[in-house]
């Protein structure tokens, strides 16, 4: 739990370095559902994060830490690239894409993930999926996002 407190405020700290921009999203981290069940699997992962959207192109940028599925610390960083994206006039909004960048605690620090975002407003939700890659199996997991605007 020690290292969970510390990796938050060190992510915090920096991403609040920059002043937040009225379409950044806190990123609370979440669970996962792993389609083989192992013991060793946690299904638990707090964290947190940021997400900051590129006004010019279809990218969010991410970094932030949780606590993987296998018990390590991941550190991550990178961009969302959303090219399909749908919404309402009420404020529901749903983006198709997929996360690309490093994290840590993995047997591989470079990842692509299919990703869906679901918003409402100034609350959402990231959904992503993998299939069993190596030793790896794969998950859907998902985390909460709050939008700062």
């Amino acid at each position: 739990m020690k290292s969970f407190a510390v990796a938050c405020v060190l992510v915090l700290a920096t991403l609040f370095s920059a002043s937040a921009s009225a379409h950044d999203w806190l990123v609370v981290s979440g669970v996962a559902y792993h389609f083989e069940r192992r013991d060793e699997l946690r299904g638990n992962n707090p964290g947190i994060g940021w997400e900051r959207p590129d006004d010019e192109i279809p990218l969010v940028y991410a970094a932030g830490y949780y606590k993987n599925s296998y018990e390590k610390d991941t550190f991550y960083a990178g961009a969302q690239w959303m090219p399909f994206s749908w919404g309402t006039p009420e404020g529901f909004n749903a983006q198709l894409g997929a996360f690309g960048g490093l994290a840590s605690g993995y047997w591989t620090p470079v990842v692509v993930i299919p990703m869906l975002k679901l918003a409402y407003q100034r609350v959402g939700i990231n959904i992503v999926a993998l299939p069993t890659v190596r030793e790896y199996t794969g998950y859907v997991a998902a985390q909460l996002r709050f939008s700062f605007n």
